[in-house]
């Protein structure tokens, strides 16, 4: 009987280590995997390794390992902790797959007033189906001539590994779904599975009670 306890807690345990994702570019804050549902960055905070990323925008790349979750990609302008994300770069879309998914380019909206030299920071959240959300955080300098871009070879999604639109369907998945968000970068529909509202409502709920 208690072999088959410890068997439980390690599977469980397992559960939520492959439950987080981690940033790969730009260089998130650092390990937030026992503190990633903590807002507004997995309890993680502000660092002094900036990554400097292009002024009308560039690539973020992550891992994620859920079989799907709803993700946003918001920004912060300032340069310490007291940053609110209230910028969408990329409204919430239904991010499938586990292993690697890349946006070449993020586009920073018209009138924000960014210039080279100003710190900012990124932040993308995922809501899995389980209604918990998950945050990481990358800090950025924005920059005319930015150092040590991804290359574009490396901005690649694994297979199976999309995105699509939430949209209005049924959640049995019918109905096809658009592959491009209103605001910011370009997301593959490759795997991809559109989320009806009756989930996303119950997701937001779930979330709301965390």
């Amino acid at each position: 009987m208690l072999t088959n306890q410890l068997l439980v807690l390690l599977a469980f345990g397992l559960s939520l280590v492959s439950a987080h994702f981690r940033v790969e570019y730009p260089y998130w804050r650092g390990n937030s995997f026992k503190t990633q549902y903590t807002r507004p960055c997995g309890g993680i905070n502000i660092t002094t390794n900036r990554t400097e990323w292009p002024v009308d925008g560039g690539s973020i790349l992550f891992k994620p390992t859920h079989p799907w979750a709803l993700t946003y990609v918001n920004l912060g302008l300032g340069e310490n902790d007291s940053v609110i994300f209230d910028h969408i770069l990329v409204p919430g879309f239904n991010q499938t797959g586990n292993g690697t998914f890349c946006f070449p380019k993020i586009s920073i909206p018209k009138g924000l007033g960014i210039q080279d030299g100003t710190n900012a920071s990124l932040q993308i959240v995922q809501v899995s189906e389980g209604g918990s959300s998950l945050y990481n955080c990358m800090d950025i300098t924005f920059s005319n001539s930015p150092s040590n871009l991804l290359a574009q070879d490396m901005c690649v999604n694994s297979t199976g590994v999309g995105g699509a639109a939430i949209t209005s369907t049924p959640t049995s998945g019918e109905g096809s779904p658009s592959a491009s968000p209103s605001h910011g970068g370009t997301i593959s529909n490759a795997g991809a599975t559109s989320i009806g509202i009756t989930t996303l409502f119950a997701m937001v709920v779930a979330s709301l009670l965390v």
